[in-house]
């Protein structure tokens, strides 16, 4: 039970909890993110998997959302079923090996500042996106993510649907004074997720306001419907 929950439940909030933090941080992406969303899809309905390869922009931004913040930083232990060498290391049979996941996420030579929120650094000179897809936010080998493939559509579909719909900003106090946030506040653990954190959000329009209503009343009304 406890795998399930961390594989299918903890791991889907704490990359929630991380896109809405990137989109109240980086107006600028989320506001890009929209415009392409509203050329390609417009405004009458939600994005749909149709859309993806269309959405390159949208894809570029999913992409950073797990390179910026792996919910797993330190992966997961692996251990060895025979003996091995990796540059020159000698690892024998049985040594438990622990990825460290932050650390690739940081490689400079690959991510040029990499602590920079930037879905730019996935496309290429000719505009399209690189081949990098960041499966390693799903962990190596034997061990990887048996429900990767489910995870990769779902939390695409919550980003491109939430921005479809939805402004995220950062809160405002009494006075109208926008509320900052740390960035870096983020709790230890096996996963890591940003500690709570003050927003607005808020409908784009009347008409996305409308689409909103209309997919919760279908799913009420369609409690095993997949929407």
């Amino acid at each position: 039970m406890a795998t399930f929950y961390f594989g299918g439940v903890e791991t889907m909030d704490v990359t929630t909890a991380n896109f809405m933090l990137a989109m109240a941080l980086h107006p600028d992406a989320q506001r890009r993110a929209q415009e392409e969303i509203d050329r390609v899809v417009g405004s009458h309905r939600l994005p749909s998997f149709d859309d993806r390869p269309s959405l390159l922009y949208v894809e570029a931004l999913y992409r950073e959302v797990q390179r910026w913040r792996p919910v797993f930083p330190a992966g997961l232990p692996h251990v060895t079923i025979s003996d091995d060498e990796y540059k020159g290391y000698y690892i024998p049979k049985g040594t438990m090996v622990i990825p460290n996941v932050w650390a690739v996420t940081r490689t400079k030579e690959k991510y040029p500042d990499p602590d920079v929120f930037k879905p730019e650094r996935f496309f290429i000179g000719d505009g399209t996106l690189n081949d990098d897809i960041v499966d390693y936010s799903f962990g190596f080998g034997r061990r990887i993510c048996p429900g990767r493939h489910m995870a990769d559509k779902t939390v695409w579909l919550m980003m491109s649907s939430v921005l479809a719909t939805f402004d995220i900003t950062k809160a405002r106090d009494g006075s109208g004074n926008e509320i900052d946030i740390d960035a870096n506040a983020y709790s230890d653990g096996t996963t890591s997720h940003p500690l709570p954190f003050k927003s607005s959000i808020t409908p784009r329009s009347s008409q996305a306001e409308s689409l909103i209503q209309n997919v919760t009343a279908t799913a009420l009304h369609n409690p095993t419907r997949k929407e």
